[in-house]
């Protein structure tokens, strides 16, 4: 049987909320609000579920994206995540939220063939947060991951994608000049609304994950930022990514 798994996709400044029967979407529900995430979460899900006639009792499984994204967001959803589940025994799925763009983007072109898929979100300081997946071999596997999810800059991807990938970007038009200059063009972009991170993307991913044993407690759950903020960059001496020490002004020890 299916489970019914509880999706939640808070990463970037557009929340969203999804239902699924197996990789079957029942609800999405997107929030229009920007950074209202501590106040629409809990009631985004509540109306949900009255909606879908589904209680808490009736979740098999939660997924969450656990990052990279925003800092504060990313703690909102895994606190309300840690909160529903207290108590209740529940199985949690973290998703990567760079997989989820692209497994959302393969799943809407299954004709496209093997073409590598790069999703990018926009780090601030001259680098991004990027990772590149292909489709799997079997249909009902994760897909299979090409460059490794990590803090960039525009050169160092330059150097590293192949020149028929695909790029993902919620970010308006005008990005790509960044990555052109570096000498990196790519065989197409989706940028905007339809590029963004979603919950029944994340929720697909989940299903998978859960199906292949990678389910956690959700008193395990934690957030993967890859890049540390800078107080504590400065604080403890050692940022998550390479190149992060010379960037806040640290020797390494």
């Amino acid at each position: 049987m299916n489970p019914i798994l509880l999706a939640i996709e808070s990463s970037t400044e557009r929340l969203s909320v999804a239902l699924l029967r197996g990789e079957e979407i029942l609800r999405l529900h997107e929030d229009p609000g920007s950074r209202r995430h501590a106040a629409a979460l809990l009631p985004a899900i509540d109306r949900m579920l009255v909606d879908a006639g589904i209680d808490l009792d009736g979740i098999d499984a939660i997924g969450v994206s656990i990052g990279p994204g925003s800092f504060t967001s990313l703690r909102i959803g895994l606190a309300t995540v840690k909160g529903l589940a207290f108590g209740r025994p529940l199985p949690t799925v973290g998703v990567s939220t760079l997989e989820a763009m692209a497994l959302g983007w393969l799943d809407a072109h299954p004709d496209d063939g093997e073409r590598e898929v790069v999703a990018l979100l926009d780090a601030r300081r001259g680098e991004w947060y990027a990772g590149g997946w292909a489709r799997p071999a079997n249909a009902a596997s994760r897909p299979e991951t090409r460059l490794p999810e990590g803090l960039y800059s525009p050169e160092q991807l330059a150097g590293r994608v192949g020149q028929q990938a695909m790029a993902l970007c919620p970010e308006p038009e005008g990005w790509a000049v960044e990555f052109e200059r570096a000498g990196l063009r790519w065989s197409g972009i989706e940028s905007g609304e339809a590029a963004r991170p979603r919950a029944d993307h994340v929720g697909r991913l989940a299903q998978r994950q859960l199906a292949l044993g990678e389910q956690t407690d959700a008193r395990d759950l934690s957030a993967r930022y890859l890049r540390r903020a800078e107080a504590e960059a400065k604080r403890l001496g050692g940022p998550v990514e390479t190149g992060e020490l010379a960037r806040v002004g640290v020797r390494p020890s």
